[in-house]
């Protein structure tokens, strides 16, 4: 098939997170089932061209704001139009991977004009929301462009409730589609070492790195072991809250701010991990989460994450509460439990192979692309995987 997906931005520092690690590993593994793959993005500095990995055709242009003060959603790609409009005209199907921002929406009107099937996937990015410039999108657009959608890709079953609320009677087909993650080599075992605590994603208040600060500091007054810190990612209005925080609490030697991060670089930082903390409130399904477990590092999340019941069912880590003292007692297990380290670095690895595997996801878009598309495999028997589907429940 030829497929044509589009998601918001790319940039050297992975500041768009989620929803760009998921397109690549969709394509990437669509490629190598032998369709003809393209994505279209906007881009921001210098990208490498094969951003999206070997078989995949990249199609990057220019991001800019037009709309200050409005984050993502103020982002445009005008220049990437006519291209897309080019690409349409020969695809089967194309996957949009739907936020309310410049980029996305016109690029769905395209696919609306020229009478192209497409899916949108969400990424828990388009919800309910009293935003003024939400609404007027909303009105506009965006719920247009989901109504018009052959299929509406959900992660979780809040996103799903949300989503039936955004679009009342007029929705479409609604179908689940959890995130994956390629199989990679796990870190090797970490027992008797000092123990770092890493923190990978988006210095951003709503992923509440300063919590982290607060729960590690408080751990450390009541332990005689060591222990480190590290945050990693690009700046989004944090970073000065978290180092005034370690300076104010002295604890400099072992609490670092490392900085952004290339995404082709993330897998090697986390295998150097002990444990992978995410702090965020209503998390939907954090790819950073499913990628440290998936090279063996044990998890951290709060009790509203969309991936805590796996986690917690799975033994793949530790789910706590969202207060600063829940957090720290989590921390302090690894800490003060023998042989808890090796048994959640494990059931992190069986858990991401067994339900969250590239495997099963890929195959389940070859079949919704195949009944949405007028492409016919001939001989397709041959080439369909029998790849047992992601599990909706842990």
């Amino acid at each position: 098939m030829k497929i044509v997906q589009v998601v918001t931005l790319v940039s050297p520092d992975g500041a768009y997170g989620g929803p760009v690690r998921v397109a690549q590993n969709q394509s990437t593994e669509l490629s190598k089932r032998g369709h003809q793959v393209q994505i279209f993005a906007g881009a921001r500095g210098a990208v490498d061209p094969s951003y999206f990995g070997p078989g995949v055709q990249t199609r990057l242009f220019k991001a800019l704001r037009i709309i200050p003060g409005t984050g993502f959603a103020g982002l445009s790609a005008p220049a990437m139009l006519p291209s897309l409009w080019h690409a349409l005209k020969d695809a089967d199907v194309v996957h949009l991977h739907l936020a309310r921002d410049l980029v996305m929406l016109p690029a769905a009107l395209l696919c609306l004009i020229r009478r192209k099937p497409f899916v949108v996937q969400t990424h828990g990015m388009i919800d309910e929301s009293n935003k003024k410039l939400a609404r007027i999108l909303d009105t506009l657009v965006t719920l247009r462009v989901l109504r018009s959608s052959k299929r509406c890709f959900w992660l979780t079953p809040e996103e799903r409730t949300s989503l039936v609320g955004l679009l009342g009677d007029g929705h479409g087909p609604l179908e689940r589609l959890v995130n994956g993650v390629p199989p990679a080599d796990a870190a090797a075992g970490k027992e008797g070492t000092s123990l770092e605590f890493l923190y990978l994603a988006r210095l951003h208040r709503r992923k509440r790195p300063s919590v982290l600060v607060e729960a590690a500091t408080l751990l450390a007054k009541t332990i005689d072991k060591p222990i480190e810190v590290a945050f990693v990612g690009p700046d989004e209005g944090e970073e000065p809250e978290v180092r005034r925080q370690i300076r104010a609490s002295g604890s400099s030697t072992w609490i670092r701010v490392e900085g952004p991060l290339k995404p082709s670089s993330t897998l090697e930082r986390m295998r150097r991990a002990s444990v992978y903390v995410l702090p965020s409130i209503d998390e939907p399904f954090p790819m950073s989460v499913l990628e440290a477990m998936s090279v063996g590092v044990p998890v951290v999340v709060t009790d509203s994450c969309g991936l805590a019941p796996f986690i917690a069912e799975s033994g793949a880590g530790i789910v706590c509460d969202s207060s600063v003292e829940g957090l720290s007692a989590a921390l302090r297990r690894f800490i003060e439990e023998p042989g808890l380290l090796a048994s959640t670095s494990a059931a992190a690895v069986g858990l991401a192979r067994e339900k969250f595997s590239m495997g099963g996801v890929t195959k389940q878009l070859e079949d919704v692309y195949r009944s949405l598309s007028s492409y016919t495999t001939g001989q397709s028997s041959s080439r369909e995987h029998s790849v047992e589907g992601p599990g909706d429940s842990p």
